[in-house]
């Protein structure tokens, strides 16, 4: 028989909870319609260096940490300007397809959108799992930089209507179509010692590329999964909208 004294740590009994055997505590959750489970567990976060034949690196995503993220459900797609108005009938785009994905919308503008629905905006830490799963990769595809494989130096689409662009838990455009706030500040990663001058509690963080890329010359830097960006939570922007996450334990 197994004894746990009272002082013992409650972070402890949750991470070791966490890591059972899903025999033992029963089947995963369902996820709500419209969004995506992903499982609890530990992840690679951030990166230490690129492969040898990417021009670019990412200062302010390094180093590469293991992060435990707790079970979560995310939109398989981003949120589009048809189900944000439902929600917010003050937000006019002219002439904008109502389901293509919104933009225009400040952090401010997707956190209350999503609370409405009793929803919340994704972690930085969410955010990236979910778009690269446990394997490591550098795109939701794989490896490879491909821009045909995302919605990048075009116009805005119908969510999925890039099928290569897919996670492995299977949530959409996360390389490409629009940007995407997160709840997250802009902070170092532990470790880091890149100077940037975002970092601090006035930026949030904002994740994917966009589709107004036009062919940029870091367009293979823009659509990994790791890349980090970020914008003050009162600035809106015209490629940059937002999907929703909710915790399994709500």
């Amino acid at each position: 028989m197994f004894f746990i004294r009272r002082s013992f740590c409650p972070y402890l009994v949750f991470l070791f909870a966490l890591l059972l055997p899903r025999s033992l505590w029963g089947a995963l959750p369902l996820p709500p319609e419209g969004m995506v489970l992903i499982p609890a567990g530990f992840f690679e976060m951030g990166l230490d260096d690129l492969p040898p034949d990417s021009p670019w690196g990412q200062e302010n995503a390094k180093p590469k940490h293991s992060v435990l993220v707790p079970g979560f459900f995310i939109d398989r797609y981003e949120v589009t300007y048809g189900d944000y108005v439902k929600v917010d009938k003050t937000h006019v785009l002219e002439n904008y397809p109502k389901n293509i994905p919104v933009t225009m919308v400040t952090w401010r503008d997707a956190d209350r959108y999503c609370s409405a629905l009793g929803k919340r905006l994704p972690t930085e830490a969410e955010w990236e799992k979910a778009a690269r799963g446990r394997d490591g990769r550098i795109y939701p595809w794989g490896n490879t930089f491909d821009p045909e494989k995302s919605n990048i130096g075009k116009t805005p689409k119908v969510g999925g209507s890039f099928p290569e662009d897919k996670s492995p838990y299977g949530v959409f455009d996360m390389a490409g179509n629009v940007s995407e706030w997160t709840d997250s500040w802009y902070r170092p990663y532990p470790g880091n010692t890149y100077k940037s001058p975002g970092y601090g509690i006035f930026q949030k963080v904002v994740r994917g590329g966009a589709f107004n890329a036009n062919r940029h010359f870091a367009d293979e830097m823009f659509a990994q999964v790791t890349f980090r960006n970020y914008n003050r939570p009162h600035i809106a922007g015209s490629d940059n909208g937002f999907r929703c996450a909710r915790s399994t334990l709500e």
